[in-house]
């Protein structure tokens, strides 16, 4: 596909049936005030889906790293509303908080999430619950 002068976006390519082959679920966090003076998360609306998890090549890493919101991996999904930075996506024992969204091609059939890989579910909480304690 030729690109035009005009044309303001990349075009990108629509996975192919069977990439969506990774299991994951996308949970909305909710960061509420605990009996220590901390944040408690709690997870009031998640669901499972079907997404094909890549990362990004070095140029794109480094350029979001330069901008202090790191991208470490895409997630391909299909077209749901309502999916924000709020939200964080669990593939297996790994934590990724949502950094952007972005409909591909404009076409409402794909999303496109912008993720930092944040380490295991289980670590995580401990680590960012010790941040903000102290």
């Amino acid at each position: 596909m030729k690109l035009r002068q005009s044309q303001t976006s990349a075009t990108y390519l629509l996975p192919d049936p069977g990439e969506l082959d990774q299991r994951v679920t996308i949970r909305r966090r909710v960061d509420e005030p605990s009996d220590d003076f901390g944040v408690e998360p709690t997870y009031p609306d998640s669901f499972e889906t079907w997404a094909k998890k890549a990362q990004p090549g070095a140029a794109a890493y480094q350029g979001s790293v330069q901008t202090e919101t790191t991208v470490t991996h895409y997630f391909t999904l299909r077209f749901r509303k309502g999916i924000t930075a709020d939200h964080e996506v669990v593939c297996g024992e790994q934590l990724y908080r949502v950094r952007r969204v972005r409909d591909l091609n404009s076409k409402r059939r794909f999303l496109l999430l912008e993720c930092e890989e944040l380490g295991t579910d289980r670590g995580v909480n401990n680590a960012e619950q010790s941040l903000f304690t102290r």
